[in-house]
């Protein structure tokens, strides 16, 4: 979407406007926008004698107002080890706030807090496959038959 126009942009093409009485064409060839955008701004300053843009639309309004965040926050630091989903259990219970857990991770990260791995996890318990050795990297790797094979017997493009 482009950047909305400037107020003085939309007074001068007004005034152009109001001197001579372009054609919308003329006016957006002159000043560089669009056909549209001068005929909605000649009907706008027919209906209200201004040129000043419209508000923008106000959006679907939080579940979790600003007010709310402190208690989002105080339960991240009493319980910095919840899943999101017990975030919102518990504010469901005690607070009646009825935020999913998506809604609630995006409050947590809003407030400046990360997410964070659990130190709690457990070690893998699978060995590891190859060694630390530096000699064990320096070897070159064979072709496999298969993949020689599979080379060799991959079907040919033709032309149609």
């Amino acid at each position: 979407m482009p950047a909305a126009l400037s107020e003085d942009l939309r007074w001068r093409i007004i005034k152009a406007w109001q001197k001579t009485e372009p054609t919308a064409v003329e006016l957006a060839d002159q000043f560089g926008v669009g056909e549209a955008t001068v005929k909605r701004l000649k009907r706008t300053f027919r209906d209200t004698k201004n040129v000043k843009r419209k508000p923008r639309g106000g959006g679907t309004p939080r579940i979790i107002t600003p007010e709310q965040e402190s208690i989002v926050e105080a339960l991240v630091q009493q319980y910095p080890d919840w899943s999101e989903d017990m975030y919102a259990e518990y504010l469901v219970e005690h607070h009646e706030i009825r935020a999913s857990a998506v809604t609630v991770g995006r409050t947590i990260r809003r407030l400046g807090y990360s997410v964070k791995k659990s130190p709690s996890s457990r070690r893998n318990a699978t060995s590891p496959t190859s060694s630390k050795d530096e000699s064990s990297t320096r070897r070159q790797s064979k072709t496999s038959p298969l993949r020689v094979w599979f080379l060799w017997t991959k079907p040919v493009r033709t032309r149609r």
